[in-house]
Protein backbone atom coordinates (compact mmCIF):
# COMPACT_ATOMS: atom_id res chain seq x y z
CA UNK A 1 0.00 0.00 0.00
CA UNK A 2 1.19 3.86 -0.64
CA UNK A 3 2.05 5.85 2.39
CA UNK A 4 -0.75 8.57 0.98
CA UNK A 5 -3.66 6.60 0.74
CA UNK A 6 -6.56 5.94 2.91
CA UNK A 7 -5.85 3.56 5.92
CA UNK A 8 -7.80 4.10 8.45
CA UNK A 9 -11.26 5.80 9.89
CA UNK A 10 -11.19 6.88 13.64
CA UNK A 11 -13.95 8.36 15.52
CA UNK A 12 -13.75 10.53 18.70
CA UNK A 13 -17.03 11.05 20.50
CA UNK A 14 -16.06 13.68 22.98
CA UNK A 15 -19.15 15.67 25.26
CA UNK A 16 -19.44 18.58 23.41
CA UNK A 17 -18.59 17.34 19.46
CA UNK A 18 -17.65 14.40 17.37
CA UNK A 19 -14.65 14.36 15.35
CA UNK A 20 -13.93 11.62 12.42
CA UNK A 21 -10.24 11.61 11.10
CA UNK A 22 -8.82 9.87 8.31
CA UNK A 23 -5.55 8.68 8.40
CA UNK A 24 -3.40 7.64 5.05
CA UNK A 25 -0.90 4.53 5.25
CA UNK A 26 1.66 6.83 6.69
CA UNK A 27 0.45 7.70 9.78
CA UNK A 28 -0.86 11.52 8.26
CA UNK A 29 -4.12 12.82 8.94
CA UNK A 30 -5.50 13.88 5.26
CA UNK A 31 -9.16 14.50 6.35
CA UNK A 32 -11.23 15.52 9.11
CA UNK A 33 -15.06 16.36 9.64
CA UNK A 34 -16.58 17.54 13.15
CA UNK A 35 -20.15 17.98 14.42
CA UNK A 36 -20.87 20.00 17.65
CA UNK A 37 -23.70 19.19 20.12
CA UNK A 38 -25.02 20.63 23.41
CA UNK A 39 -25.19 19.28 26.32
CA UNK A 40 -28.21 19.69 28.83
CA UNK A 41 -28.13 20.91 32.46
CA UNK A 42 -31.64 20.76 33.44
CA UNK A 43 -30.67 21.25 37.56
CA UNK A 44 -27.70 22.72 38.62
CA UNK A 45 -24.39 19.81 39.13
CA UNK A 46 -26.33 17.94 36.68
CA UNK A 47 -25.36 17.23 32.94
CA UNK A 48 -26.98 14.96 30.18
CA UNK A 49 -27.10 14.20 26.48
CA UNK A 50 -29.81 13.20 23.52
CA UNK A 51 -27.95 9.97 22.41
CA UNK A 52 -29.97 10.86 19.62
CA UNK A 53 -27.43 13.96 18.78
CA UNK A 54 -24.68 11.23 18.56
CA UNK A 55 -26.74 9.63 15.51
CA UNK A 56 -27.06 12.89 13.80
CA UNK A 57 -23.49 13.57 14.48
CA UNK A 58 -22.48 10.88 13.36
CA UNK A 59 -24.56 10.70 9.73
CA UNK A 60 -23.07 14.39 9.14
CA UNK A 61 -19.68 13.57 9.39
CA UNK A 62 -20.22 10.41 7.12
CA UNK A 63 -22.08 12.35 4.07
CA UNK A 64 -19.08 15.08 4.51
CA UNK A 65 -16.41 12.44 3.97
CA UNK A 66 -18.47 10.44 1.31
CA UNK A 67 -18.39 13.21 -0.64
CA UNK A 68 -14.69 13.97 -0.61
CA UNK A 69 -13.89 11.26 -3.19
CA UNK A 70 -13.10 8.03 -2.81
CA UNK A 71 -11.66 8.22 1.27
CA UNK A 72 -14.66 5.98 2.37
CA UNK A 73 -14.48 3.19 -0.52
CA UNK A 74 -10.54 3.12 0.65
CA UNK A 75 -10.60 2.70 4.03
CA UNK A 76 -8.92 -0.42 5.47
CA UNK A 77 -9.81 -0.16 9.27
CA UNK A 78 -12.78 2.20 11.51
CA UNK A 79 -11.83 2.35 15.17
CA UNK A 80 -13.45 4.33 18.01
CA UNK A 81 -12.68 6.53 21.20
CA UNK A 82 -14.40 8.81 23.36
CA UNK A 83 -15.40 10.30 26.26
CA UNK A 84 -15.53 7.97 29.34
CA UNK A 85 -17.67 7.23 32.33
CA UNK A 86 -21.08 7.90 30.39
CA UNK A 87 -23.39 5.45 30.57
CA UNK A 88 -25.36 4.26 27.00
CA UNK A 89 -28.26 2.00 28.49
CA UNK A 90 -29.88 -0.15 25.90
CA UNK A 91 -33.38 -1.68 26.12
CA UNK A 92 -34.55 -5.32 24.81
CA UNK A 93 -35.11 -3.52 21.58
CA UNK A 94 -31.25 -2.61 21.69
CA UNK A 95 -32.78 1.36 21.68
CA UNK A 96 -31.08 3.56 23.89
CA UNK A 97 -32.57 5.25 27.25
CA UNK A 98 -32.19 8.97 26.64
CA UNK A 99 -30.66 11.12 27.96
CA UNK A 100 -27.99 9.78 29.32
CA UNK A 101 -25.61 11.12 32.10
CA UNK A 102 -22.95 12.80 31.40
CA UNK A 103 -19.55 12.30 33.40
CA UNK A 104 -19.02 15.27 34.52
CA UNK A 105 -22.61 15.38 36.09
CA UNK A 106 -22.30 15.37 39.82
CA UNK A 107 -25.94 14.53 40.75
CA UNK A 108 -24.76 10.94 42.22
CA UNK A 109 -22.34 12.53 45.38
CA UNK A 110 -23.99 10.96 48.15
CA UNK A 111 -23.66 7.59 45.91
CA UNK A 112 -19.91 8.03 45.59
CA UNK A 113 -19.46 8.54 49.38
CA UNK A 114 -21.51 5.44 50.36
CA UNK A 115 -19.85 3.40 47.80
CA UNK A 116 -16.30 4.15 48.82
CA UNK A 117 -17.32 3.16 52.39
CA UNK A 118 -18.67 -0.11 51.52
CA UNK A 119 -15.82 -1.00 49.38
CA UNK A 120 -12.85 0.81 51.04
CA UNK A 121 -11.64 2.04 47.55
CA UNK A 122 -8.97 4.62 47.13
CA UNK A 123 -10.63 8.22 45.47
CA UNK A 124 -8.64 7.21 42.02
CA UNK A 125 -10.51 4.04 41.83
CA UNK A 126 -13.91 5.36 42.70
CA UNK A 127 -15.49 9.24 42.26
CA UNK A 128 -18.82 10.57 41.24
CA UNK A 129 -17.74 10.89 37.49
CA UNK A 130 -17.79 7.08 37.25
CA UNK A 131 -20.67 4.86 36.28
CA UNK A 132 -21.54 3.05 39.26
CA UNK A 133 -22.83 5.76 41.31
CA UNK A 134 -24.81 6.83 38.71
CA UNK A 135 -26.11 3.65 37.98
CA UNK A 136 -27.10 3.79 42.09
CA UNK A 137 -28.80 6.96 41.93
CA UNK A 138 -30.70 5.84 38.63
CA UNK A 139 -31.71 2.72 40.40
CA UNK A 140 -33.42 4.90 43.56
CA UNK A 141 -34.48 8.05 41.59
CA UNK A 142 -35.51 6.69 37.97
CA UNK A 143 -36.14 2.98 38.38
CA UNK A 144 -38.22 2.82 35.28
CA UNK A 145 -34.49 3.40 33.13
CA UNK A 146 -33.24 0.39 35.21
CA UNK A 147 -35.82 -1.52 34.60
CA UNK A 148 -35.62 -1.57 31.14
CA UNK A 149 -32.04 -1.84 31.08
CA UNK A 150 -30.86 -4.67 28.67
CA UNK A 151 -27.27 -3.80 28.13
CA UNK A 152 -24.75 -1.36 29.16
CA UNK A 153 -21.76 0.27 26.69
CA UNK A 154 -20.01 3.25 26.82
CA UNK A 155 -20.30 6.66 24.04
CA UNK A 156 -17.82 4.68 21.49
CA UNK A 157 -19.31 1.54 22.02
CA UNK A 158 -22.50 2.67 20.96
CA UNK A 159 -21.21 4.18 17.83
CA UNK A 160 -19.77 0.90 16.93
CA UNK A 161 -22.88 -0.63 17.82
CA UNK A 162 -24.33 1.52 15.01
CA UNK A 163 -21.80 0.28 12.36
CA UNK A 164 -21.75 -3.24 13.32
CA UNK A 165 -24.59 -4.09 15.85
CA UNK A 166 -22.29 -5.88 18.07
CA UNK A 167 -21.79 -4.95 21.88
CA UNK A 168 -18.56 -5.14 23.78
CA UNK A 169 -16.19 -2.70 24.82
CA UNK A 170 -12.65 -2.26 26.43
CA UNK A 171 -10.95 -2.61 29.76
CA UNK A 172 -10.57 0.99 29.91
CA UNK A 173 -14.14 1.53 30.13
CA UNK A 174 -14.55 -1.42 32.56
CA UNK A 175 -11.93 0.58 34.44
CA UNK A 176 -13.60 3.85 34.16
CA UNK A 177 -17.20 2.57 35.39
CA UNK A 178 -15.76 1.53 38.47
CA UNK A 179 -16.81 -1.96 37.59
CA UNK A 180 -13.40 -3.68 36.95
CA UNK A 181 -11.69 -5.93 38.92
CA UNK A 182 -7.80 -4.65 38.30
CA UNK A 183 -6.55 -7.84 39.60
CA UNK A 184 -8.02 -10.38 37.08
CA UNK A 185 -9.31 -7.94 34.85
CA UNK A 186 -12.50 -9.04 34.76
CA UNK A 187 -15.87 -7.34 36.00
CA UNK A 188 -16.20 -6.61 39.80
CA UNK A 189 -19.73 -8.37 38.61
CA UNK A 190 -20.24 -8.64 42.68
CA UNK A 191 -20.47 -4.52 42.63
CA UNK A 192 -23.35 -4.89 40.49
CA UNK A 193 -25.04 -7.32 42.81
CA UNK A 194 -23.95 -4.96 45.74
CA UNK A 195 -25.94 -2.00 44.36
CA UNK A 196 -29.54 -4.51 43.25
CA UNK A 197 -28.14 -4.61 39.36
CA UNK A 198 -28.14 -7.72 37.06
CA UNK A 199 -24.38 -8.15 35.92
CA UNK A 200 -25.82 -10.06 32.80
CA UNK A 201 -26.41 -6.03 31.49
CA UNK A 202 -22.35 -5.80 31.06
CA UNK A 203 -20.87 -7.16 27.78
CA UNK A 204 -17.98 -8.87 26.97
CA UNK A 205 -14.35 -7.07 27.33
CA UNK A 206 -12.34 -7.14 24.75
CA UNK A 207 -9.08 -5.76 23.33
CA UNK A 208 -8.71 -2.48 21.67
CA UNK A 209 -7.24 -4.06 18.62
CA UNK A 210 -9.55 -6.59 18.43
CA UNK A 211 -12.05 -7.11 16.15
CA UNK A 212 -15.52 -5.38 17.03
CA UNK A 213 -17.82 -7.43 13.87
CA UNK A 214 -18.51 -6.78 10.21
CA UNK A 215 -19.94 -3.33 9.32
CA UNK A 216 -23.37 -3.27 8.39
CA UNK A 217 -24.90 -3.57 5.19
CA UNK A 218 -27.21 -0.22 5.11
CA UNK A 219 -23.81 1.69 6.70
CA UNK A 220 -22.08 0.73 3.19
CA UNK A 221 -25.11 1.54 0.86
CA UNK A 222 -25.55 4.51 2.27
CA UNK A 223 -21.72 6.14 2.55
CA UNK A 224 -20.42 3.81 0.56
CA UNK A 225 -17.86 2.78 2.85
CA UNK A 226 -15.49 -0.08 2.39
CA UNK A 227 -17.53 -3.27 3.23
CA UNK A 228 -14.26 -5.38 3.76
CA UNK A 229 -12.92 -2.52 5.99
CA UNK A 230 -12.13 -3.95 9.66
CA UNK A 231 -13.63 -2.63 12.81
CA UNK A 232 -11.50 -3.01 15.75
CA UNK A 233 -13.49 -2.31 19.16
CA UNK A 234 -11.15 1.04 20.33
CA UNK A 235 -10.77 2.52 23.81
CA UNK A 236 -12.12 5.34 25.74
CA UNK A 237 -10.28 9.07 25.51
CA UNK A 238 -7.72 8.19 28.25
CA UNK A 239 -5.49 7.23 24.96
CA UNK A 240 -5.00 10.86 24.92
CA UNK A 241 -2.29 10.02 27.74
CA UNK A 242 -0.11 8.37 25.25
CA UNK A 243 -1.41 10.10 22.26
CA UNK A 244 -0.90 13.79 22.81
CA UNK A 245 2.98 13.17 22.17
CA UNK A 246 5.20 10.58 22.06
CA UNK A 247 5.85 9.66 26.09
CA UNK A 248 9.01 10.44 27.35
CA UNK A 249 10.79 10.49 30.75
CA UNK A 250 10.25 13.73 32.22
CA UNK A 251 7.65 14.92 29.35
CA UNK A 252 4.26 15.53 31.20
CA UNK A 253 1.57 15.56 29.11
CA UNK A 254 -1.35 17.68 29.50
CA UNK A 255 -4.20 16.92 27.27
CA UNK A 256 -5.97 20.19 27.67
CA UNK A 257 -9.90 19.69 26.64
CA UNK A 258 -13.04 20.12 28.41
CA UNK A 259 -11.48 18.50 31.38
CA UNK A 260 -7.74 17.69 31.60
CA UNK A 261 -5.76 14.43 32.25
CA UNK A 262 -2.02 15.28 33.42
CA UNK A 263 0.09 11.93 33.40
CA UNK A 264 3.96 11.78 33.39
CA UNK A 265 5.82 8.37 32.12
CA UNK A 266 7.60 6.66 34.90
CA UNK A 267 10.43 4.61 34.88
CA UNK A 268 8.93 1.18 34.88
CA UNK A 269 11.73 0.09 37.19
CA UNK A 270 11.13 2.97 39.63
CA UNK A 271 8.03 2.67 42.00
CA UNK A 272 6.03 5.98 43.23
CA UNK A 273 3.34 6.13 45.87
CA UNK A 274 1.53 9.07 46.51
CA UNK A 275 1.20 8.40 50.82
CA UNK A 276 -1.78 11.32 49.97
CA UNK A 277 -3.66 9.23 47.19
CA UNK A 278 -3.68 12.84 45.82
CA UNK A 279 -2.37 11.46 42.08
CA UNK A 280 -1.87 7.72 41.21
CA UNK A 281 -0.32 5.51 38.57
CA UNK A 282 -1.43 3.93 35.79
CA UNK A 283 -0.72 1.21 33.42
CA UNK A 284 -1.79 1.87 29.45
CA UNK A 285 0.19 -0.61 27.54
CA UNK A 286 3.64 -0.90 28.47
CA UNK A 287 3.84 3.09 29.65
CA UNK A 288 3.38 3.41 33.56
CA UNK A 289 2.02 6.68 33.97
CA UNK A 290 1.86 8.64 37.19
CA UNK A 291 -1.03 11.55 36.93
CA UNK A 292 -4.21 12.63 37.85
CA UNK A 293 -7.13 14.64 36.52
CA UNK A 294 -8.72 18.35 36.75
CA UNK A 295 -12.55 18.45 36.01
CA UNK A 296 -13.38 21.41 34.28
CA UNK A 297 -10.45 23.34 32.65
CA UNK A 298 -11.45 23.72 29.10
CA UNK A 299 -15.21 23.26 30.40
CA UNK A 300 -14.39 26.35 32.55
CA UNK A 301 -12.75 28.47 30.27
CA UNK A 302 -15.85 27.85 27.45
CA UNK A 303 -18.20 28.73 30.63
CA UNK A 304 -16.08 31.89 31.26
CA UNK A 305 -16.53 33.19 27.40
CA UNK A 306 -20.13 32.44 27.11
CA UNK A 307 -21.02 33.94 30.29
CA UNK A 308 -18.84 37.31 30.08
CA UNK A 309 -18.58 37.73 26.23
CA UNK A 310 -22.13 36.30 24.96
CA UNK A 311 -21.80 38.53 21.63
CA UNK A 312 -18.14 37.28 20.42
CA UNK A 313 -16.81 34.37 19.45
CA UNK A 314 -14.58 32.23 21.51
CA UNK A 315 -11.42 33.67 19.96
CA UNK A 316 -12.35 37.13 20.19
CA UNK A 317 -13.29 36.93 23.69
CA UNK A 318 -9.62 35.28 24.09
CA UNK A 319 -8.34 38.33 22.23
CA UNK A 320 -10.02 40.83 24.47
CA UNK A 321 -8.67 38.51 27.91
CA UNK A 322 -5.08 38.28 25.87
CA UNK A 323 -4.92 42.46 26.08
CA UNK A 324 -4.69 42.27 29.84
CA UNK A 325 -1.63 42.20 31.69
CA UNK A 326 -0.17 39.22 33.50
CA UNK A 327 -1.47 38.42 37.24
CA UNK A 328 -4.56 40.10 37.05
CA UNK A 329 -3.87 42.59 39.70
CA UNK A 330 -4.04 39.98 42.22
CA UNK A 331 -7.16 38.52 40.71
CA UNK A 332 -7.24 34.30 40.66
CA UNK A 333 -9.96 31.78 40.07
CA UNK A 334 -10.51 28.27 41.34
CA UNK A 335 -11.56 25.70 38.72
CA UNK A 336 -13.78 23.97 40.59
CA UNK A 337 -16.80 24.16 38.83
CA UNK A 338 -17.79 20.50 39.03
CA UNK A 339 -15.98 20.27 42.16
CA UNK A 340 -12.40 18.59 41.61
CA UNK A 341 -10.99 15.23 41.19
CA UNK A 342 -7.12 15.66 41.31
CA UNK A 343 -5.60 16.71 43.56
CA UNK A 344 -8.32 16.71 46.16
CA UNK A 345 -10.84 14.34 45.34
CA UNK A 346 -14.10 16.65 46.24
CA UNK A 347 -17.28 16.72 45.22
CA UNK A 348 -18.39 19.40 46.58
CA UNK A 349 -15.55 21.68 46.02
CA UNK A 350 -17.19 24.64 44.01
CA UNK A 351 -15.33 27.12 41.83
CA UNK A 352 -14.54 31.24 42.67
CA UNK A 353 -12.81 34.16 42.32
CA UNK A 354 -10.64 35.68 45.12
CA UNK A 355 -9.53 39.52 44.29
CA UNK A 356 -12.65 40.54 42.64
CA UNK A 357 -12.61 45.07 42.54
CA UNK A 358 -14.80 47.72 41.77
CA UNK A 359 -12.50 47.61 38.99
CA UNK A 360 -12.23 44.11 37.59
CA UNK A 361 -13.77 43.79 33.91
CA UNK A 362 -14.26 41.26 31.83
CA UNK A 363 -11.79 40.87 30.33
CA UNK A 364 -9.35 40.37 33.43
CA UNK A 365 -12.25 38.04 35.14
CA UNK A 366 -11.52 36.04 31.77
CA UNK A 367 -8.10 36.21 31.23
CA UNK A 368 -7.92 35.16 35.20
CA UNK A 369 -9.89 32.06 34.14
CA UNK A 370 -7.16 31.35 32.30
CA UNK A 371 -4.46 31.86 34.58
CA UNK A 372 -6.59 29.63 37.32
CA UNK A 373 -6.62 26.57 35.30
CA UNK A 374 -2.65 27.50 34.72
CA UNK A 375 -1.96 27.29 38.76
CA UNK A 376 -4.66 23.82 38.80
CA UNK A 377 -1.96 21.97 36.26
CA UNK A 378 1.03 23.15 38.61
CA UNK A 379 -0.61 22.22 41.51
CA UNK A 380 -0.19 18.72 40.11
CA UNK A 381 3.04 19.28 38.20
CA UNK A 382 4.30 20.27 41.57
CA UNK A 383 3.49 17.61 43.41
CA UNK A 384 4.88 15.26 41.00
CA UNK A 385 7.98 16.81 41.24
CA UNK A 386 7.71 16.18 44.98
CA UNK A 387 7.56 12.24 44.38
CA UNK A 388 10.59 12.69 42.32
CA UNK A 389 9.64 12.47 38.81
CA UNK A 390 11.88 14.93 36.81
CA UNK A 391 9.75 17.34 34.58
CA UNK A 392 11.03 18.93 32.53
CA UNK A 393 8.92 20.10 30.12
CA UNK A 394 5.62 20.11 28.95
CA UNK A 395 3.57 18.79 26.48
CA UNK A 396 -0.06 20.29 25.01
CA UNK A 397 -2.90 18.61 23.51
CA UNK A 398 -6.49 19.16 23.20
CA UNK A 399 -8.42 22.24 22.58
CA UNK A 400 -5.92 24.42 24.89
CA UNK A 401 -2.95 23.78 22.70
CA UNK A 402 -4.85 25.81 20.17
CA UNK A 403 -6.29 28.44 21.74
CA UNK A 404 -4.25 31.40 21.41
CA UNK A 405 -1.95 32.41 24.26
CA UNK A 406 -3.17 30.03 26.60
CA UNK A 407 0.08 27.58 26.40
CA UNK A 408 2.00 30.61 26.75
CA UNK A 409 0.26 31.74 29.82
CA UNK A 410 1.35 27.91 30.93
CA UNK A 411 4.58 27.87 30.15
CA UNK A 412 5.00 31.26 32.44
CA UNK A 413 3.03 29.59 35.72
CA UNK A 414 4.59 26.91 35.34
CA UNK A 415 8.01 27.86 34.31
CA UNK A 416 8.67 24.92 32.42
CA UNK A 417 9.01 24.95 28.59
CA UNK A 418 5.72 23.85 26.77
CA UNK A 419 5.51 21.53 23.89
CA UNK A 420 2.84 21.28 21.24
CA UNK A 421 2.75 18.43 18.36
CA UNK A 422 1.50 20.62 15.42
CA UNK A 423 -0.79 19.09 12.53
CA UNK A 424 -1.83 16.32 13.56
CA UNK A 425 -5.21 15.30 15.72
CA UNK A 426 -4.85 13.66 19.52
CA UNK A 427 -6.78 10.48 20.98
CA UNK A 428 -6.85 9.68 17.61
CA UNK A 429 -3.21 9.19 17.00
CA UNK A 430 -3.52 5.77 19.87
CA UNK A 431 -6.33 4.53 17.07
CA UNK A 432 -3.97 4.52 13.92
CA UNK A 433 -1.55 2.72 15.84
CA UNK A 434 -3.86 -0.04 17.92
CA UNK A 435 -5.01 -0.57 13.64
CA UNK A 436 -1.79 -1.23 12.67
CA UNK A 437 -1.53 -3.28 15.22
CA UNK A 438 -4.54 -5.13 14.47
CA UNK A 439 -3.62 -5.36 10.55
CA UNK A 440 -0.69 -7.33 11.04
CA UNK A 441 0.86 -4.34 8.57
CA UNK A 442 4.90 -5.25 10.12
CA UNK A 443 4.79 -1.87 12.65
CA UNK A 444 4.77 -2.29 15.94
CA UNK A 445 2.48 0.08 18.25
CA UNK A 446 5.26 2.13 19.22
CA UNK A 447 6.21 2.46 15.44
CA UNK A 448 2.88 3.48 14.01
CA UNK A 449 2.42 5.82 17.17
CA UNK A 450 5.30 7.90 16.22
CA UNK A 451 4.69 8.46 12.67
CA UNK A 452 1.52 10.33 13.74
CA UNK A 453 3.76 13.22 15.05
CA UNK A 454 4.66 15.90 13.03
CA UNK A 455 7.15 18.66 13.81
CA UNK A 456 7.23 20.03 17.16
CA UNK A 457 6.30 23.77 18.45
CA UNK A 458 8.41 25.02 21.55
CA UNK A 459 7.23 27.64 23.53
CA UNK A 460 9.56 28.90 26.09
CA UNK A 461 9.06 30.51 29.88
CA UNK A 462 9.65 34.14 30.29
CA UNK A 463 11.40 34.48 33.60
CA UNK A 464 10.43 38.14 33.63
CA UNK A 465 7.15 37.09 35.37
CA UNK A 466 7.68 34.60 37.25
CA UNK A 467 7.69 36.20 40.63
CA UNK A 468 4.09 37.86 39.64
CA UNK A 469 2.48 34.07 39.15
CA UNK A 470 4.82 32.53 42.05
CA UNK A 471 3.26 35.02 44.76
CA UNK A 472 -0.49 34.48 43.11
CA UNK A 473 0.21 30.98 42.89
CA UNK A 474 0.95 30.70 46.70
CA UNK A 475 -1.85 32.62 47.38
CA UNK A 476 -4.18 30.26 44.84
CA UNK A 477 -2.31 26.99 47.04
CA UNK A 478 -3.77 28.39 50.17
CA UNK A 479 -6.90 29.42 49.56
CA UNK A 480 -7.50 26.19 47.47
CA UNK A 481 -5.94 24.23 50.61
CA UNK A 482 -8.59 25.44 52.90
CA UNK A 483 -11.74 25.08 51.05
CA UNK A 484 -10.64 21.32 50.75
CA UNK A 485 -10.23 20.99 54.55
CA UNK A 486 -13.35 22.90 54.89
CA UNK A 487 -16.35 21.98 52.50
CA UNK A 488 -16.72 18.57 52.58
Amino acid sequence: MTNDKPYVLAFDIGTSSLKAVVYAYSGKSIASESFRYEMITPEPGWAEANINDWKVALEFVLNKLKNNGSLLKEIQIVAFTGQMHTAVLLDESLEPLSPTILWLDRRAVKETEELLKLWSLPPHQLNSTYTIPKLLWLKRHRPEVIAKTNYIIWPKDYLRFLFTGEIMTDMTEAGGAGLLNWQTNLWAEDRLVDIGLDPKILPSIKHPEDDGGVIRKEIVLKYGINPKAKVIVGAGDVLALISSAPPAIGRVTCSLGSSSMVFSPMDANKKIVDPLNRIYTYPLLEYPLLGGVSSTTGAALKWACQTLFPELEFDQAIEEALRIPEGCDGLLFLPFLSGERSPFWNDHLRGGFYGLTLSSSRAVILRAVMEGIGYSLKYLIDIYKSLGEPIKEIAIAGGGAITKGWPQIIANICQIPVCIYTGQETVTHALFAYSCKAMNDGRSFNQALLQTFDEMEWIEPNSHYKEIYNNIYERYVRIADFLHQNIK
